[in-house]
This record gives C-alpha cells, sequence and structure tokens, in this order.
C-alpha cells in the first residue's frame, strides 16, 4: 500500500480547494471566486486500490493585514512539515507574481522536496503559456514533474495520482485526520455567507457553533451558530431587510447541511458583532483561528 500526506499549496485562488474536491468527487473545501475562503488545513482522504492519500489543502499565502493573516500563513508551513510530496498550484490564466514567488521561497526555506508543479485552469490556456510557466519555474525550484490539470474538465489527474504515486512510501500506516463536525458545519454556513454577500463583507466575518445536538429519534441535526462581523454597520448587511439575507443564508445553509449529514436539519443563526476580531488573539484562539 502506497500511502502518505499531500500538501496542496500556491496563492490565493489558484484552484486548490476546486482540485480536491474533484479528485475526491465531492466537497471537502468550500469554494468561492474570492481568493481567501480557506482559513484552516483541511485534511481529507483519497483512496484506491493500493493507495491512500491524506491531501492537506491549505489557505493561500497573502501579505498579512490581520493576526488572522498570521495564522493562515502558519497553515501553509505546518503542512509541510508533514507532507511526503508538495504539490505547488499555478494559475494558467494568471500572471506569475510576488505571491508565487513568496510560496516558493518558503518551499525553498524549509527545504521541500517531492514538489509537483500543477499548472490548473489548462481549458483556459494554451501550449505557449504552459511552456513559460513550466520553464520559469522549473528555472526557480526542483520539480519531481509537471501536470497540466483541468478541475472543470476533469483533465490531467489521473496522471496527477500517478506522479503522486511514485513518491509515497510503501507502507501501511495510519493517516490521521481530526473529523470535526463543528468546523464542517461552521464552513458550510461560511460559504453561503460569502456567496450571499459581494461586498468585501465576508472577510470580516467568522461563524461559531453554539450548539451542535443530533436527536437519534427524529434523525434531526439541531444547530445554533453565530455569525459575527467586525463593525455594527455589517449587521444589518447580514441580516437584511426584514431578515430576508439571513434567512436565506440559513436555507441555503440548511440545505447543503441535509445533503451533508442525510439529515433533518433545524438551524438557527444569529449576528454578533466583535469589533476587530481578526486582530484579538484571544477570540482568534476561542474559534479555532490560532496555533498557540
Amino acid at each position: 500500500m502506497y500511502s502518505g500526506y499531500v500538501a496542496i499549496t500556491g496563492k490565493p485562488n489558484v484552484g486548490k480547494s476546486t482540485l480536491i474536491n474533484t479528485l475526491l468527487k465531492r466537497t471537502v473545501a468550500i469554494t468561492s471566486p474570492k481568493p481567501q475562503t480557506t482559513r484552516n488545513q483541511i485534511k481529507a482522504i483519497y483512496e484506491d486500490k493500493d493507495l491512500r492519500i491524506a491531501f492537506i489543502d491549505t489557505p493561500g499565502w497573502h501579505e498579512p493585514r490581520f493576526k488572522l493573516d498570521l495564522f493562515l500563513n502558519s497553515q501553509i508551513k505546518s503542512s509541510y512539515k508533514t507532507a511526503d510530496a508538495t504539490l505547488l498550484l499555478v494559475d494558467l490564466t494568471r500572471p506569475f507574481d510576488n505571491e508565487d514567488e513568496k510560496i516558493i521561497s518558503l518551499i525553498k526555506e524549509y527545504k521541500i522536496s517531492n514538489v509537483i508543479l500543477v499548472l490548473t485552469k489548462s481549458d483556459l490556456s494554451n501550449s505557449k503559456k504552459i511552456t513559460a510557466y513550466q520553464e520559469k519555474i522549473s528555472g526557480l525550484i526542483k520539480l519531481h514533474t509537471t501536470i497540466v490539470v483541468s478541475s472543470k474538465q476533469s483533465t490531467g489527474l489521473s496522471e496527477l495520482i500517478d506522479s503522486i504515486k511514485q513518491l509515497l512510501p510503501i507502507e501501511e500506516r495510519e493517516l490521521v485526520i481530526e473529523d470535526n463536525d463543528n468546523f464542517t458545519i461552521s464552513e458550510i454556513i461560511r460559504r453561503q455567507v460569502i456567496f450571499n454577500l459581494q461586498q468585501e463583507l465576508p472577510y470580516a466575518t467568522a461563524v461559531i457553533i453554539e450548539l451542535n445536538n443530533y436527536d437519534k429519534f427524529t434523525n434531526t441535526l439541531n444547530i445554533q451558530a453565530v455569525i459575527v462581523v467586525e463593525k455594527e454597520s455589517q449587521k444589518p448587511i447580514v441580516i437584511g431587510k426584514g431578515g430576508s439575507m439571513i434567512k436565506k443564508i440559513g436555507t441555503m445553509s440548511r440545505k447543503d447541511l441535509m445533503n451533508t449529514y442525510a439529515s433533518k436539519v433545524n438551524l438557527k443563526l444569529f449576528v454578533k458583532v466583535k469589533k476587530e476580531w481578526r486582530n484579538d488573539e484571544k477570540f482568534l484562539k476561542d474559534i479555532g483561528y490560532s496555533n498557540k
């Protein structure tokens, strides 16, 4: 049995979460057109007849403005310490910039070997761009190989799995991933906040699960969650006129939760203001955004 951990890394919005969802054929990481959607390491198991991979989906690296950002970047660094192989994702539709260079410098700093360059969104690119990116990045860092993929068209994925397999040890070992229902539930709700609110507001929101209780007799999941914002002026935006927005977020979240847990869902949502929570170390620690 080939088995091991594989970190998925790259700058924001290059398709990391979409790739892991496509490989596993289910939603394990929330996605949106907005960068910096992923906030935690998300681990999920891919299995084949002689292969087990624990993929670690990481936040996209970005210049820190808040203490929350420092935590997000730390998630990338800690994934390198765990991984047997690392996927460096680069978006073919966007220019190679300082954020790509920062990821490469981190890989160099941590002396990461077994790096596979994954050029994403090939359905929107051409062979000239592919060659240019491959030549540029191979001149900056040692690569095991380069795989060109399109998650949208599901191309290059079998080649990617084969390349990963070559880098993993042959051994029977337990791949540890934390099964955290509160995290899953909060991410499902946060996804709907991101999709339904088009302002910059989603970056200033967090979701805290205050109640998560399953009634086996009625097959009902009872959830009470709080959407946290930073300013009083943001609260009515989340609630909406006559409660229309929070009702919409709740309805769509409930649908996703029912599909995820195959149960009835009783969901109650509230909105709370916590000023500058992204810079509040104690609050960040309380809601799981801290390594301390």
